[in-house]
């Protein structure tokens, strides 16, 4: 018709479509399916580690290279590691940073572990009348900086790969019986005022002066090596995968104080359950000495 405009409804109305229903049921069921399927991941990955094998950190569980090591066994997974890669600062401090590519099943993810020699554990400090001054970065032992940087990639790599990372103590209690009293973690006290803990059946408790601590490598059963660290007092040893006894470990020595170790014996040696730094009594005003 002649003159007469056409008038178009451009409004367009959203229809499902039995396809579309179907792909968003399939994608749904495929999404619980590998909800199931990460949670017996979580859950086998657990019930193989053991109360040495986490550290409390902040409050939550930490899961030590130890632990990830045995669960790497259990499901297959391998590994390549690049050079490692050391950075210096102006101040003299360093960091060693490796890079791994972690394997499993087909898939293959990078992963990055680093330490820095301003790491807390890695710092020495001098005494000098009662003034603590932190030594310069040339006193560091480089090793025990890349050496940790190495086992901080195995951890990342092995958790990320898994997708086990962020645990929480409900996990571990409901999954390996594994509770906070039952796990290393940064303790201090003061001369004569303990609460006590919890102790494995026929643990033992000492109060030494600490001659040395370092880090240690180890022959595993499959052929393998692991790292733990070694709590010395005079030829006495006492051994600890966590690296938060032994940095207390370190502290005490470095400042002249005792530490107080409760550890349990067996056919490999002494194993520390806690280690708590015993500081000095504080002394009345006036007092002699």
């Amino acid at each position: 018709m002649s003159g007469e405009v056409a008038v178009v409804d451009n409004e367009v109305n959203e229809v499902s479509t039995p396809i579309l229903d179907e792909t968003l049921i399939s994608i749904a069921e495929q999404a619980e399916k590998r909800i199931d399927a990460m949670n017996k991941i979580k859950r086998v990955a657990i019930k193989l580690t053991n109360k040495h094998d986490w550290t409390d950190q902040g409050g939550k569980p930490y899961l030590q290279v130890s632990g990830a090591e045995k669960i790497a066994r259990m499901f297959g997974i391998s590994w390549r590691i690049s050079e490692p890669i050391e950075d210096k600062s102006e101040d003299g401090h360093f960091s060693f940073t490796y890079k791994g590519y972690f394997s499993l099943a087909g898939a293959t993810i990078e992963a990055i572990g680093t330490r820095s020699s301003k790491d807390g554990f890695f710092k020495k400090y001098s005494y000098s009348n009662g003034d603590k001054t932190e030594l310069p970065a040339s006193e560091i032992d480089r090793g025990d900086v890349k050496k940790s940087a190495y086992t901080n990639l195995i951890g990342n790599g092995i958790t990320r790969l898994l997708g086990i990372r962020n645990m929480t103590y409900d996990d571990l209690q409901e999954f390996a019986g594994i509770t906070p009293d039952m796990i290393g973690r940064v303790d201090y006290k003061k001369s004569g005022k303990q609460k006590d803990g919890i102790k494995s059946e026929g643990a033992q408790t000492v109060t030494v002066s600490v001659s040395d601590v370092r880090a240690a490598t180890f022959k595993k059963k499959d052929g393998g090596t692991g790292e733990k660290y070694v709590v010395k007092n005079g030829n006495a040893s006492y051994d600890t995968f966590s690296k938060s006894f032994a940095t207390v470990a370190k502290e005490a020595k470095e400042a002249g104080l005792k530490v107080e170790i409760t550890y349990t014996e067996n056919q490999w040696g002494k194993n520390i359950e806690s280690l708590k730094k015993i500081e000095a009594p504080e002394r009345d005003p006036g007092a002699e000495g």
